[in-house]
């Protein structure tokens, strides 16, 4: 019996990781690598002025070593992809435009230097991007590379920063671009443009090709999938080549987009429908924006500090807009407004209960979760960079006495128990202002998820078919034999019902 009962499992095992082409089937941990942790403290302060410890505008050290060595952290949580910040090389050292209003250096890799080069902050030797990518797929992680394709480092640079005499210049392929003495024309000066970022020019066709070619060498290098910056800066025919050129290059390669918006779901809507096929190889999906609970922005923030669940009703019925819904990468909060838990002057503060309602509805509700580095230990921050602490070891070993790492670890196992879990079409069933109930069907299965986020227990009278049924969140079993069944829901918790099939 045990034979045949291991022979089963590993089948099971097997044939799981065979459907894992499908990116529903990850969940997504979130990394600002320099955020993460310092594996190497010989490549903090390479040019001598852009580490400044404590100083959340400067480097603060976190590297490739520091993340290879700390990946089972992340997989111990359940996660299987992990998304990092770009790793392509930032200005060599320190910036500070022009009229000294904002200083800063390029620690999050939003702002390219040499598109082609990794930065040499993250990088020791033993532990390059191969490296990481490798250790990576070694744990069965994916790697998720954020890049950027709008845009390059600020010119608008103070004569005191070392590579003023360098301002304007970008690197790629072996090719420089000089923003002023541009040449191939190269740069977009029409507009609009982020603050002062060097604009590249998508109407030159040379540049798109330049672009694509730079992200077909990452695809190459092992990079499962991309998330894409910046996407409503750029215009829909520039967006609509480059997915078509990374689907072309790598079958199965997942990408989704950053589109600033939390009310305009036709916007969200158009990318994920730029080219026909289906959402694995064809255009790009989205951060589900309106549906995260980010400080100050996220429409579900009031759901989970006290709020009606009807708001997510309202979120929810614009589904039907996008390629496939189940395919949007949904989050709690990120690197780009205050976190769900938050200082009172930048935010509001989150409870243990609130962070447990909120992380219960996204790993059960529809789309791909991804969690920020630091929710683990239900890391404070306001505004940007407040948001971007260091994690580090003492994070890291401090997470594992927190109930939301055990908590996020718990939910990781209950979406692998089911597929309906993780692709299914999601059917509302009954809303109050504490209790949200729906339905996920995913070819013969099927789940029926009821959440409660109130303090005290809930009862409530549901309408499932009739049969034996397993919680795949508490492992209790229920035997419903009629319509008119009262279900006891456990404050902030949930139950998950899977219905028993016939043994034959």
């Amino acid at each position: 019996m045990i034979k045949i009962f291991t022979f089963l499992f590993c089948f099971y095992l097997s044939a799981f990781s065979l459907e894992k082409r499908d990116f529903r089937d990850e969940t997504i941990y979130f990394v600002m690598t320099d955020r993460f942790v310092d594996g190497d403290p010989r490549n903090n302060d390479i040019y001598g002025d852009e580490y400044l410890p404590g100083n959340l505008k400067y480097y603060q050290g976190g590297d490739f070593k520091g993340l290879i060595e700390n990946l089972e952290h992340i997989k111990d949580m359940g996660f299987t992809a992990v998304w990092i910040t770009p790793p392509v090389m930032q200005p060599p050292g320190r910036y500070q435009n022009l009229d000294k209003s904002y200083d800063a250096a390029g620690y999050h890799g939003y702002w390219a230097w040499d598109f082609s080069k990794i930065d040499p902050h993250l990088e020791s030797p033993g532990a390059s991007y191969a490296d990481l990518i490798k250790s990576a797929h070694e744990k069965g992680l994916k790697i998720i590379q954020d890049v950027v394709a709008n845009h390059a480092h600020g010119g608008y640079v103070n004569p005191s920063v070392k590579w003023y005499s360098d301002k304007g210049k970008v690197y790629g392929m072996g090719k420089v671009f000089d923003y002023d003495n541009d040449k191939e024309n190269w740069f977009n000066r029409k507009g609009p443009v982020i603050a002062d970022l060097l604009d590249f020019n998508e109407d030159n066709p040379e540049t798109v090709k330049w672009l694509i070619e730079i992200y077909k060498k990452y695809q190459d290098m092992g990079v499962d999938a991309f998330r894409i910056d910046t996407v409503v800066w750029m215009k829909d025919s520039f967006w609509k080549k480059f997915t078509e050129e990374m689907h072309k290059n790598k079958k199965d390669f997942f990408m989704f987009g950053e589109v600033w918006t939390n009310d305009d779901y036709d916007l969200l809507a158009k990318y994920t429908k730029l080219s026909p096929g289906d959402p694995m190889n064809s255009s790009m999906s989205v951060l589900d924006m309106p549906g995260s609970s980010m400080g100050t922005w996220g429409k579900l923030e009031k759901v989970f500090k006290g709020g009606d669940y009807s708001y997510v009703d309202e979120i929810l019925k614009n589904d039907r807009k996008y390629k496939d819904a189940t395919y949007l990468v949904t989050y709690l909060d990120n690197h780009d407004k205050p976190r769900f838990n938050a200082p009172g002057w930048d935010g509001s503060p989150a409870s243990v209960e609130q962070y447990m309602d909120a992380l219960n509805f996204y790993f059960t509700s529809r789309g791909i979760p991804c969690v920020y580095y630091g929710t683990e230990i239900m890391m404070s921050g306001g505004n940007d960079p407040d948001n971007r602490k260091m994690l580090g070891i003492e994070g890291i070993k401090a997470s594992k006495n927190n109930p939301i790492y055990a908590h996020i670890k718990r939910l990781n196992a209950l979406r692998r128990t089911n597929p309906a879990l993780r692709k299914g079409y999601q059917k509302k069933l009954f809303s109050s202002k504490d209790i949200y109930a729906f339905s996920r069907t995913w070819e013969d299965d099927k789940v029926f998820v009821f959440l409660n986020k109130s303090h005290k227990e809930e009862h409530i009278n549901i309408n499932v078919p009739k049969g034996k049924y397993f919680d795949l969140y508490s492992g209790k079993n229920f035997d419903i034999k009629s319509k008119a069944y009262s279900l006891q829901i456990p404050p902030h918790s949930m139950i998950v019902l899977s219905k028993i099939k016939d043994m034959k």
